[in-house]
């Protein structure tokens, strides 16, 4: 799979969905959607079709991690638990045939019950919630892992980063995180992540490292390595990509805009029947 999904955010708690074909660049728009979607405790399955991802219903204490076709958010197979403290929620895919839940039940909604043929663990890691030690969200973490990220020790950088970004009330307890995805032997792309207590949301910054050099991407709010060996990334409701010259060299600081969501508006598109079921086996 060489796609990406992406999630558009706006206006006000509207997100929608489209997959981006990263082979030509081309973008499938899909459905909105008028709820809180944490993005980080989403996942797709190794082939692209199906997507696991939470719904926090905090106010009715309904909250829901649903699988699903995208670019469609109809649901297929439904797990309610609760709340999502401690960023519980969501999951990821082991495999085609296996998800793995971060929740603690793994017994779905009996009007979107799992299929026979997918099996369904409950998350699990020796690494433990702590704020000392920047561990917020570790479904995320174990997840940023599996896809070839590394945790890099760097305290002088991190500091000179975030240091402009946080207050003097700012609790101590909060702890910056830094990782690494390398691009080429010389290149690799280096990302600092908090959560900002103030501002409430997290925080990330990405930089393009060459060398002892870390050059800032700025204003960036995701990026990540395609299989083209680009970097690719999303700017102020836009969607970037590392230019390739003609001949076949990536130009790592040339980022164009590839699309750009901001004039799409919420609308209902009707999810067809053939993504509102599972496939007889995966």
């Amino acid at each position: 799979m060489n796609s990406a999904i992406v999630f558009r955010r706006g206006p006000t708690d509207w997100i929608q969905m489209s997959i981006w074909n990263l082979d030509n660049d081309t973008l499938e728009p899909g459905q909105w959607i008028h709820k809180k979607v944490p993005m980080r405790n989403c996942d797709i399955s190794p082939s692209g079709n199906y997507l696991i991802y939470a719904v926090d219903n905090f106010e009715n204490g309904r909250s829901r991690t649903v699988i699903s076709k995208p670019p469609f958010w109809t649901a297929l197979t439904v797990w309610e638990h609760g709340d999502m403290l401690f960023d519980r929620g969501g999951g990821l895919f082991a495999d085609e045939k296996t998800v793995v839940l971060n929740v603690q039940s793994t017994q779905a909604l009996d009007h979107y019950p799992v299929p026979s043929h997918l099996n369904v663990e409950t998350f699990q890691t020796q690494k433990e919630y702590s704020l000392s030690k920047g561990q917020v969200n570790l479904l995320h973490e174990h997840r940023q892992e599996i896809n070839g990220w590394t945790e890099e020790k760097d305290p002088s950088f991190i500091q000179k980063e975030t240091t402009p970004l946080l207050q003097e009330t700012t609790p101590k307890s909060i702890v910056p995180k830094l990782w690494k995805k390398n691009i080429t032997n010389s290149a690799a792309l280096y990302w600092i992540t908090f959560y900002h207590p103030e501002q409430r949301k997290n925080v990330d910054l990405f930089y393009l490292g060459r060398k002892e050099e870390k050059i800032k991407l700025h204003d960036i709010t995701w990026a990540d390595i395609d299989n083209r060996n680009r970097i690719i990334a999303t700017k102020e409701g836009k969607l970037y990509a590392s230019k390739i010259a003609t001949d076949g060299s990536v130009d790592y600081t040339n980022l164009e805009m590839v699309h750009d969501l901001n004039p799409l508006k919420p609308s209902r598109i009707p999810t067809p029947l053939t993504m509102k079921t599972w496939e007889d086996s995966l």
